[in-house]
């Protein structure tokens, strides 16, 4: 399982890294909202797992419609202001029609009304959970592709740092019922190796804007988010009684698997893009 692990990996990340540099942003946003909707859709399955029927078709085509969403006004003349006026407008309207259809969805689909607040609410909190945070990867892109490798280095690099270490030096765990694999010591050694390689990356190449304070502040806090996505979700499969969101990746589990870290990073790197 290891090995297809790390080749499964060698394969998709050059990949990925390959449309993030070569390819117009266009391009990068179709593989954010391809895979955003994917893990949206494990979700889902997760949710009725559980016992919640979801809206599906609802709750996808509102997944759909944060990308472009998020990318409006993108390239404009118009000003910033101008900008976040139109679009919070219009995330007001479509978050109300949203909540709307979630909400008489399961009259059409003779859902028991034991289940129907339930599965609405699951429907709405997918795209919140998923879809809306995913376009922080867009909208990074839009600024510079050196920042989408800012939060993927940022990601990646606490994954591998909490991960040999707590295989070396973990013994106090985490949360043994969520994740019975996750200590102490390896969430700190997470947090400190992404802190460190957030003050190189804003010290050098990668994201030289922020400097090597800020650098290690967002790589501090983008950390400890998305360690907590990672607990999230698997509280999710927990609940479910499933070991992964799906199986599109030997060995890495599902779309939602492979991002849940990046959905709870990406707005706070966004943050302090924001500010440069």
């Amino acid at each position: 399982m290891s090995l297809k692990r790390e080749a499964a990996a060698a394969v998709a990340i050059p990949i990925v890294l390959a449309i993030l540099f070569f390819t117009p942003p266009v391009v990068f946003d179709l593989l954010v909202a391809a895979v955003a909707l994917a893990a949206l859709w494990e979700f889902y399955r997760l949710a009725e797992k559980m016992g919640y029927p979801v809206a599906k078709t609802v709750g996808m085509l509102a997944g759909l419609f944060c990308i472009p969403m998020a990318l409006l006004g993108s390239g404009s003349d118009i000003s910033v202001l101008d900008v976040y006026i139109l679009t919070g407008r219009l995330w007001l309207g479509a978050g109300i029609l949203f909540a709307f259809l979630s909400s008489i969805a399961p009259l059409f689909a003779s859902v028991p009304p034991s289940a129907a607040l339930g599965g609405s609410a699951s429907t709405l909190f997918g795209v919140f959970l998923i879809a809306l945070p995913a376009t922080a990867m867009c909208s990074l892109r839009g600024f510079s592709p050196r920042a989408v490798l800012f939060l993927f280095l940022i990601v990646w690099g606490c994954d591998s740092f909490a991960y040999y270490t707590g295989k070396n030096l973990g013994r106090r765990k985490l949360a043994p019922v969520v994740s019975p694999n996750k200590t102490w010591e390896g969430t700190i050694g997470g947090f400190v190796g992404a802190t460190l390689i957030g003050a190189a990356a804003g010290t050098w190449g990668v994201l030289p804007e922020l400097g090597p304070v800020r650098g290690a502040l967002a790589g501090a806090l983008a950390s400890s988010a998305g360690q907590i996505g990672d607990l999230v979700e698997s509280l999710w499969k927990r609940g479910a009684g499933v070991k992964d969101s799906g199986v599109f990746l030997p060995g890495h589990g599902g779309f939602y698997d492979r991002i849940d870290s990046l959905l709870f990073a990406g707005p706070v790197v966004a943050a302090f893009v924001a500010g440069l």
